[in-house]
């Protein structure tokens, strides 16, 4: 699916995640990706495969860190051989999900899911054909390789929860922080990757296998606390990947801040009749990004489309006389076309403009998705909002003292 993503509106039953002009700037503005893979991104992924397949071999055999334990915490401490690498390929997983966006990273997951499974399978069909002449190592071979259904399902399963939420967390932390704060998208998501996919592999392999609750545990919360301290350790590694890749990726374009300029965003708003065939057109014939797309009551719905440094939104006449009513009052006010700009200074800005000749259709109003709009008709009968947006802690009250006009 191309960008859909919903979440809960303060307006009536409006689904949203990010919102039109009229949102908060954290949820609204775009984290960069690259818009499409290049060679770098296939030996990434051949990277990404290549740990998962040699650690998925690794771990057949289990590994002794501590012994001598008392009882209760299992006798000692205890992981696999795939603890040497496969916590790379979390690192991996999140150099893909920081550069390439969760649909690029998904569909490393799933071929690196595939080859897995076809591992499985194949080490399955070689185990099973008879030995040729002289070959002794028959059993040896079966031991290691052979297909044990349980061991299968956990790592596939494990692997496939893990390494999904790991590229989920890493996107959702970069839509609120953009290119800031990379720690965290590194950190958290391999805190909540890593252990789903522990945990999944150790319970559904191992309950029953390894001798009492307490040497499970152990196993488990060894693995665990083990892959999240490579993680850490590698931040410095993980941070040069990541910056060397997008410096070399042509794909890769952070958004760059616009300092020296009043306004931060112009998004151009189009009433569409038929909403179904301009998104059709605009999205999947032009190639514009979906970047928010949410559904109201009354059948309202709105998809906003990247182009660049610029976005346009597509609205169907609902979701047109929703905001009328948000920001005017009633509705019915709303041409084919609106323009909104999203200022600093939304008073100042709003006198200026109304100085210059433009007329004042309805002043600065604290919308439900906090932030201040104001709507105007400007020159050549161009309609205008112009927004500031309103912080998390920020109250009306922040409206009720400024001097709006």
């Amino acid at each position: 699916m191309r960008g859909k993503r919903q979440g809960t509106s303060p307006v009536g039953s409006m689904r949203v995640t990010t919102l039109s002009a009229t949102q908060p700037r954290e949820a609204r503005a775009t984290a960069s990706f690259a818009t499409a893979p290049s060679g770098i991104y296939a030996v990434i992924v051949a990277v990404f495969c290549g740990l998962l397949l040699i650690s998925n071999i690794a771990a057949t055999k289990t590994i002794t860190v501590v012994d001598g334990l008392p009882a209760f915490v299992g006798g000692g401490i205890f992981t696999d051989g795939g603890a040497f690498l496969f916590p790379l390929t979390y690192i991996v997983g999140d150099v893909l999900a920081e550069v390439y966006g969760l649909r690029q990273a998904k569909r490393a997951i799933w071929v690196g899911f595939a080859l897995g499974a076809l591992a499985s399978v194949t080490f399955l069909a070689v185990g099973a054909a008879p030995p040729g002449p002289g070959y002794e190592n028959q059993e040896a071979f079966v031991a290691v390789l052979g297909f044990v259904p349980r061991i299968v399902i956990a790592s596939l399963a494990g692997y496939l929860a893990g390494q999904m939420l790991n590229a989920y967390v890493v996107v959702k932390i970069k839509e609120r922080t953009k290119e800031r704060h990379l720690w965290a998208r590194l950190i958290g998501s391999t805190v909540v990757g890593e252990f789903a996919d522990t945990a999944l592999f150790c319970f559904i392999a191992f309950v029953g296998v390894i001798a009492g609750w307490g040497a499970l545990i152990s196993y488990t919360i060894t693995g665990y606390i083990y892959k999240v301290m490579v993680e850490v350790i590698m931040l410095p590694v993980t941070y040069a990947v990541i910056r060397a890749i997008k410096k070399r990726e042509p794909g890769y374009a952070a958004v760059p801040a616009q300092a020296d300029s009043a306004v931060r965003q112009m998004r151009l708003v189009v009433a569409v009749d038929d909403y179904d065939s301009a998104v059709r057109f605009y999205r999947d014939e032009l190639g514009l990004v979906a970047e928010e797309n949410y559904d109201g009551a009354n059948g309202a719905q709105v998809m906003i489309l990247g182009a660049g440094r610029a976005t346009l939104e597509l609205s169907n006449r609902p979701q047109i006389e929703l905001i009328d009513t948000v920001e005017v009052g009633r509705t019915g006010v709303s041409g084919k076309y609106r323009l909104a700009f999203e200022v600093d200074d939304y008073a100042g800005v709003t006198r200026k403009l109304t100085a210059a000749g433009a007329e004042l259709i309805a002043p600065p109003t604290v919308t439900p998705w906090r932030s201040l709009n104001s709507r105007l008709h400007g020159p050549a009968g161009v309609e205008l909002t112009i927004f500031t947006e309103l912080g998390a802690d920020a109250s009306r009250s922040d409206h009720d003292n400024s001097d709006s006009p």
